[in-house]
């Protein structure tokens, strides 16, 4: 590059960030453009008071029987937080000595520069994650492993769909039912075992603990949410409308606050961007920037829209301008900062779309489910995973020929075929189970467990709306056939910093992920997958694509912290 075609580099960065003069003092001397810093909004209290809470690790099962009382260390700690299981082996847990916590299966950074771990997204680093102990229908695992917050609450036009398979319709509703089922510890009938224990915990703690020390200014969390305290500091003081007395408040109330902070929490957990809400953080952002392709869909823009138009602004780029080192550098990943060549072929992979039938046509078709710029649409899809992994556990085509109730008669044998609940204690879980050689009743058939289940009403008219939307055939058990191995499309940005990857871990890197498109969509052309996504019929890879794929998610990566 010219001197003064890398001068121009520098000021297109600069001036895309809206920050030239400031930037330009920032950078004088260095050689590298600055990058944008990070839109930065006001921390409302709810969410440190939240953050607190999702670190507390007294809300399990083993803490309500082992502990001597609310603020008293624990004399031995749950062995589940002992280790942390990676697909590399176990690691210390950061927690050992404690009990169950939200950070114990969504780690950020308590294993930076870890060989074999590092940095996370509020993601786990397994398969599927331990739980403190079996539940009654054998599960000592939860079905799948730990979905990434950072970006699952990202804006977006349709309805909000938390975890893989949507059970959840708020983030309320989440963290209600993790803190009160099987990943704390607790079985399906002792909800209510689990709601008073949690309002225990809040009415008795006396901010004593170094958690409280450490981010609640030594208060306890009936002082804060009670709200008139004079010693609380304005960054912990909650609004009148959020405030409780935990004395008088129902337990449920008292847990409905602990949802509302702990969701304000998670809902700040987003990738970087400039103050024009757009994405800053990683390679692929700046090469955007400094190219002028767009970042983000005009106004009144549809996501399918803007990623046709991007796919073509690419394809009419004559010239490009790399990133390279010299432009930025990680903190935290050990891969260059950089979008070369090769990510630009991937990229176009990626947003490539072929025609029905052709073979070898260098068409991902990715952005069909992973929208720029959030890369996810967050609704559902099948990726043939399940059938991957039922066919490995009982032979090829073993999946095509799996018995799948139908609505009335999962209905009728409800324990048999469908997730446990307060109102069906001993059901089986079978179709929400990890693939087990000789054990053909277990599949995992995702979304099919949620929609149209009666112990699930929350989702339910949101997930109508996806299932049965204008085109969509509903006229069979209201479309419940079309939800078969269907999961939630996830965010790939920072994709790194979160495997492994799909909903059952099964693939440990970016290759791993490619072939797997590569032999589904092969399968699916073949009408030998179960349940085919439209999106694969225009998806036509080869081993060629692997590498430039490979590179372009590479190029997605950020230094994601939560500070």
């Amino acid at each position: 590059m010219t001197p003064l075609r890398r001068m121009l580099h520098g000021l297109l960065v600069l001036i895309g960030s809206g920050l030239l003069f400031a930037g330009a003092i920032a950078g004088c001397g260095s050689g590298q453009a600055p990058a944008a810093p990070k839109e930065k909004d006001a921390t409302p209290p709810a969410d440190s008071i939240g953050e607190a809470l999702f670190l507390d690790t007294r809300f399990g099962q083993f803490f309500a029987v082992n502990a001597t009382g609310v603020n008293t260390p624990l004399a031995s700690g749950d062995p589940v937080v002992a280790e942390v299981q990676t697909t590399n082996g176990p690691l210390p847990g950061p927690f050992a000595g404690q009990a169950m916590n939200c950070r114990s299966c969504h780690f950020v950074t308590e294993f930076q520069g870890v060989s074999g771990a590092g940095n996370r997204t509020y993601a786990d680093f397994t398969t599927r994650s331990p739980i403190p102990r079996k539940m009654p229908n054998g599960f000592d695992h939860t079905p799948r492993n730990a979905m990434q917050i950072v970006g699952s609450f990202t804006s977006r036009s349709g309805s909000l769909f938390l975890h893989f398979d949507g059970e959840f319709a708020t983030g309320e509703d989440l963290v209600i039912g993790t803190l009160t089922g099987p990943e704390f510890g607790w079985f399906p009938s002792q909800y209510n075992e689990a709601v008073a224990h949690i309002a225990q915990v809040i009415r008795q703690d006396n901010g004593s603990s170094q958690l409280a020390a450490d981010r609640l200014n030594g208060l306890s969390y009936a002082v804060l949410f009670k709200g008139t305290d004079p010693r609380i500091p304005s960054d912990l003081l909650l609004p009148p409308s959020q405030r409780i007395d935990v004395s008088t408040a129902t337990d449920a109330q008292v847990v409905n606050e602990v949802a509302l902070c702990i969701t304000t929490y998670m809902q700040d957990l987003l990738f970087q961007r400039d103050a024009y809400k757009r994405y800053i953080g990683s390679p692929y952002d700046n090469f955007l920037r400094v190219n002028h392709l767009p970042a983000a869909p005009l106004a009144g823009q549809s996501k399918s829209a803007y990623n046709q138009e991007l796919y073509q602004q690419v394809l009419a780029l004559k010239n490009p301008i790399y990133i390279t080192p010299a432009d930025g550098s990680f903190k935290y990943q050990t891969q260059a900062f950089k979008f070369g060549a090769l990510e630009l072929q991937g990229l176009k992979i990626f947003l490539a779309s072929a025609a029905a039938g052709a073979t070898n046509a260098h068409a991902g078709n990715c952005a069909a489910c992973h929208q720029a710029p959030d890369f996810s649409d967050f609704v559902f899809h099948n990726n043939g995973v399940s059938q991957q992994e039922y066919d490995a556990a009982n032979g090829a085509g073993a999946f095509i020929n799996l018995f799948v109730p139908t609505n009335p008669q999962r209905l009728a044998n409800f324990d048999a075929y469908l997730p446990p609940s307060p109102n069906h204690p001993n059901a089986s879980e079978a179709m929400r189970h990890a693939a087990e050689a000789g054990q053909p009743q277990f599949s995992d058939l995702g979304l099919w467990n949620v929609y149209l289940n009666p112990d699930m009403p929350n989702p339910q008219a949101n997930l109508k709306g996806f299932v049965c939307a204008p085109g969509k055939d509903c006229s069979v058990d209201q479309g419940l056939a079309s939800t078969l191995a269907q999961f939630k499309t996830p965010v790939l940005r920072d994709l790194d910093d979160s495997a492994p990857y799909f909903h059952n871990g099964s693939a440990e890197t970016f290759t791993d992920v490619v072939n797997h498109y590569i032999a589904m969509s092969a399968q699916a052309h073949q009408s030998e997958m179960r349940n085919a996504p439209s999106e694969f019929a225009n998806m036509s890879l080869s081993q060629d694509d692997v590498a430039p794929l490979v590179a372009f998610l590479q190029s997605l990566t950020e230094d994601y912290d939560d500070t």
